[in-house]
């Protein structure tokens, strides 16, 4: 899965495994790409961001299906 390309509709069709499993692989990507920047091996720094929005985008889902197993 590249987590980079993955849309919202994408997201939302996981179950809740499959969402914590693309949770992890995407915080993983994060570390990894922190670590190039402060190492400066880094090329492409503009992708933490998008990084970061697919992870509050996969918690978003997340909370989501919470409440509505919730109520």
């Amino acid at each position: 899965m590249d987590v980079l390309k993955t849309t919202t509709e994408e997201i939302r069709s996981k179950d809740a495994k499959e969402l914590i499993s693309a949770e992890q692989e995407v915080r993983k990507q994060l570390v990894d790409l922190r670590m190039d920047v402060y190492t400066a091996a880094a090329t492409n720094v503009g992708t933490i961001r998008k990084l970061r929005k697919t992870l509050a985008r996969i918690k978003t889902v997340q909370t989501e299906q919470a409440r509505a197993a919730k109520g």
